[in-house]
């Protein structure tokens, strides 16, 4: 079953339930996803899962954002659309594992001239299991030595 399909139930069952919160969070998800297959109907479920990863970024950064200015109610409604996203998403490497697969492969990164070129096949070995930032800090501190 597509995550598109999967959302779409989740939303009528939570129609049913009358779960406002969770419907609401639901739908920002199916829309998103809706979104970018107007340019690309053929979106596969590894694309939808990208289009969430990048939400759930956009999550993350509105929760420091609020609690940086006090506003705990919105950075409290932002942690559970991120928490629901989440659920959607593959299981993501903590940084000690990024480290390992990255080190176990320098050689192949080493190989590389620039930083850019570096990244993205850094990127394509953690196959969106980590964060751009973890695997960019972990690439410099390799690189540093």
């Amino acid at each position: 079953m597509s995550i598109l399909t999967d959302l779409q139930d989740q939303m009528k069952t939570a129609m049913r339930n009358r779960d406002q919160a969770r419907l609401d969070a639901l739908r920002l998800m199916v829309s998103s996803i809706k979104y970018v297959v107007v340019d690309k109907p053929d979106l596969d479920d590894e694309g939808m899962v990208a289009v969430l990863s990048k939400e759930a970024k956009k999550r993350r950064e509105s929760i420091v954002a609020y609690k940086a200015v006090g506003r705990e109610e919105q950075a409290a409604q932002e942690q559970y659309e991120l928490n629901l996203i989440e659920d959607y998403l593959p299981k993501m490497m903590s940084e000690d594992e990024v480290r390992k697969l990255l080190t176990a492969n320098s050689k192949q990164l080493a190989g590389v001239a620039n930083f850019g070129e570096v990244m993205k096949i850094a990127m394509k070995m953690v196959s969106g299991q980590s964060d751009g930032a973890t695997v960019s800090k972990i690439v410099k501190e390799l690189f540093a030595k």
